[in-house]
This record gives structure tokens, C-alpha cells and sequence, in this order.
């Protein structure tokens, strides 16, 4: 993205909220102190009454990309009404650096979609702003912030998703490393619910891994574990996704699944494996709490464990 689904990066409102009122305050000041004496101080005190508001509305909004999203939309549409009011070219140019800010705010903390909605709409009212502004602004000059307001939001938003994906996997394997799994499995359980549709995960345990670190050395070891989880990952739909939990236990994620679904992926991702492999599946209940799902997949692959070693022969 917990109960309500969160951006990418967990709960960006307390940040957003704090940045809301600091415009707010600035854009009040502004107001009392305009660079032109005929400037319409009461639309900058009617925007700084609606970033105030705004802030508000960040922590009260339900954690959830799309109320971030409108929150900044609506942000850039304040910022856009009092660019357009500016008789001073410096004013013009400092409400065109906050308007960018939105932007590259949206770009750090909501998906490329929503991103690319907030980023638009900036681009959109810098440049409308400015040509409205009574100011003189050369047409060069508003093409020319806009053009550098989408790139530095570009640049930010692609930096970051490095960053994110490099920290959040695991370098052996490709899967999602502990945190950055529980956070999307919590926006997947999130989705499942609102949209009435089934979820599975699948814990794997690979049997006896201490065994396989005698037979094919440690390296030759984790390149078997690495091999097995493109595999998993590749079987996959695209909703779907893999984390690694431990130094041999994964959990697969199958949104979309119900149990017969997921115990047939379940033994085919065993019968992919090199070695030996066990398997436990859950599927969301009315009421689970995350946690509930995976000790339940946990203990169904204990389960499965204790069976195969029961009925192998001695």
C-alpha cells in the first residue's frame, strides 16, 4: 500500500500535514507583506485559510493513496489560484517552485500513476498560473519551469524506486525482504477486502537445507535457492509476489486464490524444486489480521513436513 491501505512508503499524512500548515504560514505572511502594493491580500489569506484546511484534512483522510493524492491535487489547485493573482514577477516564481514541490512530494511518496495525475496537474497550473498572472512572465520562462518541474519530478520519482526496490529486496534471491513484504501483504489484504476477492499466501520451507550446505557448499547452495525462487517468482501473476522471512522460508502471496487454487500452486512450486520442499497454505478469513494468516500458512507447512517425514521410508 494495514486495515487501510497506505502509499509505498507507509504514512506520508503527519510529513504532509506539517508541510501544509508551514505553506500556510508562509502564504499568510505573503499576504501582510506583498511585494506590490495593489496585490490581492485577501486571496492569499483565503489560500492560507485552505492550506490549513488541507493539513487537516491530510491526518483526517483515511491512509490511503488516493486521499494523498487528492490532497495534493487540491494543494496545487490553491497554490495555481494565487499564481495567477501575482503582480510581482518574483511572486510568480516562488509559487511556481512550491507548485513543483507538490510534484516532486507526489513523485517520493504515491505510486507512477497517482504520481503522474499529481505531476500533470502541476505542470498544468504552473503554466496556466503564469500566463494568467498579471506579472510579466515571458512565455519562455513558463515553458521552461514547467519543462524542469516534470523532469526534477521524473528524476526524483525513478531515484527513488531504485533506491526502494534495492533496499527493499533480498540481493541472493530477488524476493521482498521482511519489511517491505509485511507492508505490501497488508495493502493486498487491504485491496482483497474492499474488492470482496479471495487471497492465499503459501509458506516454503526447504527441507533439510543444513544437508544441502554439506552436499553442494554454501555457494553452490544459495545459487539451488536463488535458481528456485526465479522459478517461483516467474509462476507467478503479476499481483502476486514472494518474500523471504527467513534464511530458508519463504511466502508467496497469491492474490485472487482461494484454497483449491492455491494448494495446486503449492505442490507444482514443490515439484519445480531441486530439492526437497515443504508447503503450508492459508487463505484470508473474515477478520484475520495479517498475523492470523501467516501462522495459520506456518503451521499447515509444519503439518506437511511432519507428514512427508512420516511417510518416508526409514
Amino acid at each position: 500500500m494495514p486495515t487501510v491501505e497506505q502509499t509505498p512508503h507507509g504514512d506520508p499524512r503527519p510529513q504532509l500535514a506539517v508541510a501544509f500548515l508551514v505553506v500556510s504560514v508562509l502564504t499568510a505572511v505573503g499576504g501582510l507583506t506583498p511585494l506590490d502594493p495593489q496585490a490581492p491580500t485577501g486571496r492569499w489569506a483565503i489560500a492560507a485559510a485552505a492550506y490549513a484546511v488541507l493539513a487537516v484534512l491530510a491526518v483526517t483522510l483515511p491512509a490511503h493513496p488516493t486521499s494523498t493524492q487528492a490532497v495534493l491535487v487540491a494543494g496545487v489547485v490553491v497554490a495555481g489560484g494565487v499564481l495567477a493573482s501575482c503582480r510581482a514577477t518574483e511572486g510568480v516564481v516562488v509559487l511556481a517552485l512550491g507548485v513543483v514541490l507538490a510534484g516532486q512530494v507526489a513523485a517520493s511518496v504515491l505510486d507512477t500513476r497517482r504520481a503522474a495525475v499529481v505531476v500533470a496537474a502541476a505542470a498544468a497550473t504552473l503554466a496556466l498560473g503564469a500566463w494568467l498572472a498579471v506579472a510579466p512572465v515571458h512565455a519562455t520562462t513558463v515553458v521552461s519551469m514547467a519543462t524542469l518541474g516534470v523532469l526534477s519530478c521524473v528524476l526524483l520519482g525513478w531515484q527513488g524506486r531504485r533506491l526502494r526496490a534495492a533496499g527493499g529486496t533480498d540481493h541472493l534471491t530477488g524476493a521482498l525482504t521482511r519489511g517491505p513484504f509485511y507492508e505490501r501483504l497488508e495493502a493486498a489484504v487491504a485491496r482483497a477486502r474492499r474488492r470482496g476477492q479471495p487471497l492465499a499466501v503459501v509458506a516454503l520451507d526447504i527441507d533439510d537445507f543444513r544437508r544441502v550446505n554439506d552436499t553442494h557448499g554454501h555457494l553452490g547452495a544459495d545459487d539451488l535457492m536463488a535458481d528456485l525462487v526465479d522459478r517461483w517468482r516467474a509462476e507467478l501473476d503479476r499481483a502476486g509476489f514472494v518474500g523471504r522471512l527467513g534464511g530458508d522460508e519463504f511466502v508467496a502471496v497469491l492474490p485472487g486464490h482461494d484454497e483449491t487454487a492455491a494448494r495446486r500452486w503449492a505442490a507444482l512450486a514443490c515439484a519445480w524444486n531441486p530439492l526437497p520442499c515443504s508447503a503450508g497454505v492459508a487463505v484470508l478469513a473474515p477478520g484475520d489480521a495479517v498475523r492470523d494468516l501467516l501462522v495459520r500458512a506456518d503451521a499447515d507447512l509444519w503439518a506437511d513436513k511432519h507428514d512427508r517425514k512420516a511417510g518416508a521410508p526409514a
